[in-house]
């Protein structure tokens, strides 16, 4: 497709939008390769390739050191090409009913991301010879393609070696229940806190026990964080938010570990040594994602919770104006007002306070209504309305992040694929990039039609 929008790229910087040029898009992707540059060609083979559903038409390939390149019969200029290192199979296809008996179809599929985007290439040839020499030379020449277009320095593998070590089931597994593990420890540790009964003797020996145990989590999970700070150097490593949380939590630690004995501060930083077990929620995928959606719905929601904090202000304003009188210890002050607001907010004995501002001439069974429609109407407007709508808010914009996480994590694993397969300089300017750039500068509903229709009768000349 980059071959049909060959001045696209001049379009995105001139004034005007320009119409798509066959002629500069047969120009595109550059003349055919010489005989010198080709390691293999279908010369003299009946090769074909399907474009659509069952149109199988003869083409010209070719196999250069790192491209397989593709065009028309008799053609100078390539029409399409596959970068060989992003090859991932180059199989056969089991008989089709557009496929004649005779002729054997192969498939060559290419990596998602990458210069094809995930595009499938189904060629066939005449005999079993043929596609025995197509796919082996198609899979060999990929192999060295990728090895040398990756032509990695010491120290860029020693960081995929640390990444590949960090994607392992079996690392992720370990350092799963060694977080389970130091968070059951840390359960035992304040269940065994000495009381007023406990003899000194045990209380140090139970302290060095649980020291020794700090320390060792603390260790692993201080190595743990090098090889991933290693692996994602630099700033990828901050990029994420879990890996900064990690941080956070294993610096503390190693605070705690360093000053045993001190102040109280310390001891509260100590504490923190529990939030470990947050740290599950990044390997487990469902709790991540429960976990990333609320942080992303948080922001939005955020506005509900401002409209009914300004909401309860003011109801905190014009009960200490009503019944600062009547009861001080729950209206005397806008303190005091608003945390009793809260209070009814939360429906936890509201009643005891309508009775507290209740006026003295009104009997137990009499209703006073200052009071009654104060309370009534803060309940309806804050926790029958504005709670419920911030709840709606957050359950429609949770639901929205779910989705985004979910696809967010399908394109993570999609980028572990491409790493686990040593693609780190995958190229990620899809080819029909010029071509979006070149519809998206439409001037009117008419323009962008006739840019589309122009696209139509482009299509059927370049496959």
């Amino acid at each position: 497709l980059n071959a049909m929008v060959g001045g696209a790229n001049r379009v995105a910087d001139g004034p005007e939008p320009k119409e798509v040029d066959l002629a500069a898009a047969q120009l595109s992707l550059g003349r055919v390769p010489t005989m010198s540059e080709q390691l293999k060609n279908s010369i003299g083979e009946r090769i074909s390739k399907l474009c659509g559903d069952s149109d199988w038409q003869s083409r010209f390939i070719a196999i250069t050191r790192h491209f397989l390149v593709i065009s028309h019969d008799g053609a100078r200029h390539v029409s399409d090409q596959i970068p060989l290192y992003e090859v991932t199979s180059c199989a056969r296809l089991p008989t089709q009913s557009d496929v004649s008996s005779h002729r054997i179809a192969f498939v060559v599929e290419t990596i998602h991301g990458g210069y094809n985007g995930g595009r499938q290439y189904i060629f066939s040839v005449e005999n079993e010879d043929q596609f025995l020499s197509w796919t082996q030379a198609i899979l060999k020449q990929a192999a060295i393609s990728a090895k040398q277009y990756r032509n990695l320095s010491i120290v860029e593998q020693l960081k995929e070696r640390a990444a590949d070590l960090l994607r392992k089931e079996t690392w992720q597994f370990t350092f799963s229940f060694l977080i389970v593990a130091n968070f059951i420890v840390n359960i035992c540790q304040s269940s065994a806190a000495p009381s007023s009964e406990a003899s000194v003797n045990s209380t140090d020996a139970n302290s060095t026990v649980f020291y020794t145990f700090d320390l060792i989590f603390t260790a692993l999970f201080a190595i743990e964080l090098f090889i991933g700070f290693f692996a994602n150097w630099f700033t990828p490593f901050f990029r994420s938010g879990w890996n900064c949380f990690d941080l956070v939590v294993v610096a503390l630690s190693i605070f705690s570990v360093c000053y045993p004995d001190g102040p109280t501060w310390i001891i509260v930083l100590r504490t923190m040594r529990l939030f470990r077990i947050v740290r599950l929620f990044r390997r487990l995928r469902v709790l991540r994602t429960i976990v990333s959606a609320v942080l992303a719905a948080l922001p939005i929601v955020a506005n509900g919770f401002v409209l009914l904090g300004l909401v309860a202000i003011v109801f905190a304003v014009v009960g200490q104006a009503l019944f600062s009188r009547r009861s001080p210890a729950l209206f005397g002050t806008f303190k005091l007002s608003l945390y009793s607001i809260f209070g009814v907010l939360t429906i936890n004995e509201w009643r005891h306070k309508v009775a507290a501002v209740k006026a003295p001439e009104y009997g137990v069974y009499d209703v006073d209504p200052t009071p009654a429609c104060f309370f009534v109407s803060l309940i309806v407007i804050c926790s029958w309305i504005l709670i419920q709508v911030v709840s709606a808010v957050l359950v429609d914009n949770f639901t929205r992040a779910c989705r985004r996480e979910e696809r967010q994590a399908l394109i993570d694993e999609e980028n572990e694929h491409l790493k686990a397969r040593g693609l780190t300089k995958v190229v990620t300017k899809s080819p029909i990039a010029p071509l979006l750039d070149s519809l998206a500068l439409f001037h009117n509903s008419d323009d962008l039609s006739k840019r589309i229709q122009k696209l139509f009768e482009v299509i059927p000349d370049l496959c």
